[in-house]
């Protein structure tokens, strides 16, 4: 026979299911605050340690490594270097800087702020420097000069460049900047001169040469193999992230994630590149020769291309190409949403016209929208509109 059971006992069961819907309730709050950040908010994968979305959402449930969250980082340095698509990189900072009211390291005319000497302080204008000294973007040529540098940004600034086949690159500097006229022979005759001879060539305008990104990046174009590494080594310290021309999708999504930043925040039309019809195709024996020739470089290239690939398999390869592939997708929509059509860089109906008629430029039927105008502007008239915006901001900041 069964017995009734006593009151207190009746309470204690009471209890325990009153405890086990309690604990659940409180369970489904906590999984559906995490599934509202896994979805509204975007994760801190500086580390590079999350899953792609589906499986980020199971993941958190069954007690994988928790997200970490993160807010949009605005203290940054990227050095601009030469042919290596970085007027691309440039426009998502200059735009990015405009549009959160963010202050910049300007000239009072141009584009340079130092090169090929040495960046120094003192260069940026007083008139142009925020009150406290300490500006949110550095995005401009420069050569590359560490501790002057550091003196106008911020302690937690991220510093990023971007670099490129050397070999490449140097066809490209070569013929955009009609280096010929300056040296007396074309690219073509690089394959049968002497080697000797290709060396001794002294910098074109004392920018453009040989081993042109260590020279972008401070060091001499001549260095011991010791030497050489010992600079790697530095690079490798001070830059946060290394992008690769080549690769530069996954420099993208590698970037957005350092900087806690959205896919909209990198969406960016080519800026500055030549148009495929008017590249030469390079031979293996002249491929050689520039190889050889930028030897330096080309050692540079080969040891941060290796970092790319392994941040990439960190990251995870099929997280990657998904990420890759809703990059394209957005950047195909806005092309679309701006109405932008490719023509000459010096087409004559163009309002803004590039520095050179070898390579792309964009017009946009949506004039209405801003972001749409800075996404196809060449790179001087957008620095002139970005250094007009911060001259108001100082301004605005200096009457209050």
């Amino acid at each position: 026979m069964k017995q009734d059971l006593a009151p207190h006992t009746t309470c204690r069961v009471c209890y325990g299911l009153y405890t086990r819907h309690l604990r659940t309730v409180v369970a489904s709050l906590v999984l559906a605050t995490l599934l509202t950040l896994l979805l509204y908010t975007t994760p801190n994968t500086t580390n590079f340690i999350l899953s792609s979305t589906s499986n980020s959402l199971s993941g958190s449930v069954l007690g994988v490594e928790e997200e970490v969250q993160c807010l949009p980082h605005h203290h940054i340095m990227f050095l601009k270097t030469h042919k290596c698509a970085s007027t691309t990189v440039q426009n998502i900072f200059l735009r990015y800087g405009y549009t959160h009211n963010l202050t910049f390291a300007l000239p009072s005319a141009g584009n340079y702020l130092g090169n090929p000497g040495f960046f120094k302080a003192s260069m940026i204008p007083r008139d142009l420097m925020p009150f406290k000294e300490k500006v949110d973007i550095f995005a401009l040529h420069t050569r590359l000069n560490p501790p002057e540098h550091a003196h106008v940004l911020h302690n937690d600034t991220r510093w990023i460049t971007i670099i490129r086949d050397p070999s490449a690159l140097y066809e490209s500097l070569y013929n955009f900047f009609h280096m010929n006229l300056g040296y007396g022979f074309e690219l073509s005759e690089f394959s049968t001169r002497p080697m000797s001879e290709l060396a001794s060539l002294p910098r074109y305008g004392g920018k453009f040469g040989k081993n042109q990104m260590l020279f972008d990046f401070g060091y001499p174009d001549d260095m011991s193999v010791s030497e050489l590494r010992r600079a790697i080594e530095e690079l490798e310290k001070l830059f946060d992230l290394v992008m690769i021309s080549e690769h530069m999708d996954e420099s993208l999504v590698l970037m957005r994630h350092l900087l806690c930043w959205s896919l909209h925040d990198v969406v960016v039309f080519a800026k500055n590149a030549r148009r495929q019809e008017v590249k030469p195709t390079l031979s293996p024996e002249m491929q050689q020769a520039l190889r050889e020739l930028n030897s330096a470089d080309v050692l540079l290239y080969n040891h941060f291309l290796a970092r790319h690939r392994h941040a990439v398999f960190e990251f995870g390869v099929q997280r990657m190409a998904d990420e890759v592939a809703a990059l394209r997708s957005l950047r195909d929509e806005y092309y679309e949403d701006c109405g932008a059509r490719e023509v000459k860089g010096r087409d004559s109906s163009l309002r803004f016209k590039e520095y050179s008629g070898l390579v792309s430029a964009y017009v946009t039927s949506n004039n209405s929208d801003q972001n749409c105008i800075m996404l196809s502007l060449p790179e001087l008239p957008l620095v002139d509109t970005v250094r007009r915006h911060q001259e108001t901001l100082l301004n605005v900041d200096e009457l209050s």
